[in-house]
């Protein structure tokens, strides 16, 4: 085993979310347009005898609290995937991104836990078999390991690469309230959604393109998400009003949401505008990855 070694943890964002009623099982099928941002958390990894994690960074202490942090219980069912319960590491995750904030954090440390561990054990697992260990862990998880844009469909287990999609540019802001997920989507079931359709899966070759796109979707939790947490709503219209933003959406279950730019000047003006504005708020110009 690799002594140091890290791995990356991106932001997952929403560009659309299209909800469909609830299963028999509870859960809510959906397909989502998602790409990831250039801003998250890392995760390292020492050699050591047993699994062990330590939380660091400015939001490590909200999750302090937690039984079991989602990147054990990802890397339990790794070492269960191999059949090699002997296997373990000193794992930190440095927390940056905030918690409950539709952003994928925790799901995010999760995929990331699979791809640092696969690597620095020498499992040899591919990409796709990362994904379905991951299915076991949460249903965000699978998305996260490939952590490039796709669509995602059925409950989040079924992941579509986008073979053409562009990078770009965006301001994602949080004004520092935490959403339930589990309470924006009763309130959303309240609304006796219609079922799903889930479309084909998209292609875009530049912004304009993209940008079309994204705004023939929705984010179906967006208005029950507004409903509940006035701050969700504030968030989008203070990112709808800046100079140069071409669209604002809630990203997830909110309350972060994020508005697309055509440059990464107009994107990083916006956010510096945004931070005078609401200095409270958690503000990051990013870049989200196109297709590779």
């Amino acid at each position: 085993m690799s002594e140091g070694a890290a791995e990356f943890a991106p932001a997952k964002v929403n560009l659309t979310l299209h909800v469909g009623r609830a299963r028999g099982d509870g859960y809510h099928p959906l397909a989502s347009l998602v790409v990831f941002a250039d801003w998250g958390d890392t995760l390292t990894a020492e050699p050591a005898g047993s699994l062990t994690l330590t939380l660091t960074g400015p939001g490590g202490e909200a999750l302090q609290a937690e039984p079991q942090n989602l990147v054990l219980k990802a890397a339990y069912a790794l070492r269960a995937a191999a059949g090699k319960a002997e296997l373990g590491a000193a794992l930190t995750l440095d927390k940056h991104l905030p918690v409950a904030a539709g952003l994928g954090g925790g799901s995010a440390d999760a995929a990331a836990a699979l791809r640092l561990l696969n690597r620095i054990w020498d499992l040899g697992f591919s990409t796709k078999a990362l994904a379905e260990i991951a299915t076991v862990v949460g249903a965000d998880i699978p998305a996260c390991v490939h952590a490039r844009p796709l669509l995602m469909t059925g409950i989040g287990e079924r992941i579509a690469p986008l073979v053409a999609w562009p990078a770009l540019h965006g301001v994602i802001a949080n004004p520092g309230v935490a959403l339930s997920t589990g309470a924006v989507f009763t309130a959303f079931d309240a609304g006796e959604p219609a079922p799903l359709d889930p479309g084909g899966v998209p292609a875009a070759g530049d912004f304009e393109a993209a940008l079309s796109v994204i705004k023939a979707g929705t984010n179906d939790l967006q208005a029950p998400a507004r409903t509940l947490e006035p701050k969700a709503g504030e968030t989008i219209d203070a990112l709808a009003g800046l100079p140069g933003a071409r669209l604002a959406r809630m990203s997830g279950s909110g309350a972060s949401a994020l508005a697309l730019f055509e440059s990464q000047d107009a994107a990083r003006a916006g956010a510096d505008t945004l931070v005078a504005a609401h200095p409270g708020w958690a503000v990051r110009a990013v870049i989200l990855g196109g297709a590779a």
